[in-house]
């Protein structure tokens, strides 16, 4: 009958020619990384990346009923759902929140100006908190009709 060895730890601190300091610091260095890996996954979370306003809605006039669409896109240009939007001037103070596909439509938009004024700006806010809380800000310049 054929005698298995047994694995024993000798007087140094070896366990099978390996010192014990080696043993620990190798589970001392998968631990470390294991938790710098888990770390970096988790700082991976969506922010706000850029705005934009279309074309038409840069320019308006003191015309009531216009119609303005704000969007929020993500650091990697996708629809950012969940973006607050703020529109603040000429009169105006309105907060929408973009939908599931990044945008913010703000209805019935009727901005004044003062008699002896020909041009104005609503000032358009974009707040998203990821794991930090990111702004950007755009303007409308409004004139009369």
């Amino acid at each position: 009958m054929k005698r298995l060895k047994t694995k024993h730890m000798d007087e140094s601190g070896a366990l099978e020619g390996l010192p014990l300091y080696l043993i620990i610091l190798v589970t001392v260095a998968g631990i470390g990384t294991a938790i710098v890996v888990g770390w970096m996954m988790g700082a991976s979370s969506t922010e706000l990346g850029r705005i934009e306003i279309d074309e038409d809605d840069r320019l308006i006039t003191t015309q009531s009923g216009q119609t303005l669409r704000i969007r929020a896109y993500d650091q990697d240009d996708n629809s950012l759902e969940g973006a607050v939007v703020s529109l603040e001037g000429c009169e105006i103070t309105e907060i929408k929140e973009t939908g599931s596909d990044g945008e913010a439509t703000f209805s019935n938009v009727n901005p004044h100006l003062p008699s002896n004024t020909n041009f104005g700006t609503i000032k358009v806010t974009v707040t998203y908190t990821g794991s930090v809380t990111t702004t950007r800000t755009a303007q409308i310049s409004v004139q009369h009709s």
